[in-house]
């Protein structure tokens, strides 16, 4: 980091994913950083901008919008130091004079974070003895309040004995502590892969679950067995047509709401539309960019989320290619559409999609 004026973004991210998100920082901002930190296997990226460069990219500042960032928050890119056993004492020294410099009057909350990696793992009982103690010093200086208008204090403890304070707007950050989502593994699920699409409804439908994801509505899990999301989407009422040459398991057998056909993902067509298409097979991405970019194209669905495998290196070009695809067909159809992809927590080396075609009512 240099001395030089900055304004400073820290994204946290999957260990091993620090180049592609320090990639993203360049491809959305339009330039390279005036300075960063992206080390790897640390589990997140600083990224600091000159002033003139910020302001072409504060306004892409939403974590939802990105594709490998897990959390994103204005940044002070200085560490501080965390040489003794009282942590308490610097940190709180640091951020109110931080919070001064940055006029904010209060803070909504304050969450002490640390970053998702085996030796950052290691601080989870530090933070919390830290968030207690932290707190409290912050309500008696006034300086917290629960004000849900005001922004959120971040502090991220790292294994070299540092930190770095970060302020969360609460409506472009992530409300999961680490960005994390933290989702219940259900006891009936025939598989862990159901997390993937719980998490991904949180994230790209959010309080709108209700309304379109109603019971009765139709849908097509492409690559189904043993049946992670089959299971995910019959909870909600909807009929599944689950298509997979494998072997469904558990309550998915012989369940009324679940038609399984033995056919291979790529071949069936269906015979009219339905509401929902999802798919979660091991396949090269641009094969399942265009496998959904077809479904969209021919009007067999309204809504689809799926996964991309990536591979090994140049991740972030793969996922732009897949969603130029994807984009392509979608404007052929002259319809209004939303097209968004993110890696999510329990996706391992792959990335979420959610494309839909907006309805009036929404334009």
């Amino acid at each position: 980091m240099t001395n030089a004026p900055t304004i400073s973004w820290l994204a946290y991210c999957r260990a091993g994913f620090e180049p592609d998100l320090a990639a993203e920082f360049k491809m959305r901002f339009g330039t390279a950083p005036h300075a960063w930190m992206a080390e790897p296997l640390s589990g997140f990226v600083m990224a600091s901008f000159l002033p003139k460069d910020a302001k072409r990219g504060a306004a892409l500042a939403d974590w939802r919008d990105w594709i490998f960032a897990r959390q994103m928050l204005r940044a002070n890119a200085v560490p501080i130091p965390l040489k003794t056993n009282d942590r308490v004492t610097p940190i709180a020294a640091a951020a109110k004079l931080w919070l001064l410099e940055q006029k904010v009057a209060k803070v909504s909350a304050v969450w002490i974070e640390y970053p998702d990696t085996n030796d950052g793992k290691a601080l989870s009982k530090l933070s919390q003895a830290l968030q207690l103690r932290i707190s409290a010093e912050f309500i008696s200086a006034g300086l917290l309040h629960k004000d849900e208008s005001a922004p959120r204090l971040h502090v991220l403890l790292t294994p070299q004995r540092e930190a770095f304070l970060a302020l969360a707007e609460t409506r472009q950050a992530s409300s999961w502590p680490l960005g994390i989502a933290r989702l219940k593994m259900p006891r009936d699920a025939p598989s862990r892969s159901t997390l993937k699409l719980a998490e991904a409804l949180h994230v790209f439908v959010g309080g709108n679950d209700e309304r379109i994801l109603r019971p009765e509505m139709k849908a097509v899990d492409l690559g189904a067995a043993p049946g992670g999301w089959t299971w995910q989407l019959i909870n909600r009422g909807l009929h599944v047509t689950a298509i997979d040459n494998g072997t469904l398991k558990g309550d998915l057998v012989d369940n009324a709401l679940v038609r399984h056909l033995h056919e291979d993902g790529f071949r069936y067509r269906p015979k009219r539309p339905v509401d929902w298409m999802v798919c979660d097979m091991v396949e090269q991405p641009a094969r399942i960019a265009q496998l959904v970019a077809m479904w969209f194209r021919e009007g067999w669905t309204e809504r689809a989320i799926f996964n991309l495998k990536l591979p090994m290196k140049k991740r972030l070009e793969e996922v732009q290619k897949c969603r130029a695809v994807i984009e392509q067909a979608l404007q052929l159809t002259g319809r209004d559409f939303e097209l968004r992809i993110k890696q999510l927590y329990h996706d391992r080396e792959e990335v979420t999609g959610y494309c839909r075609f907006v309805p009036r009512s929404e334009r």
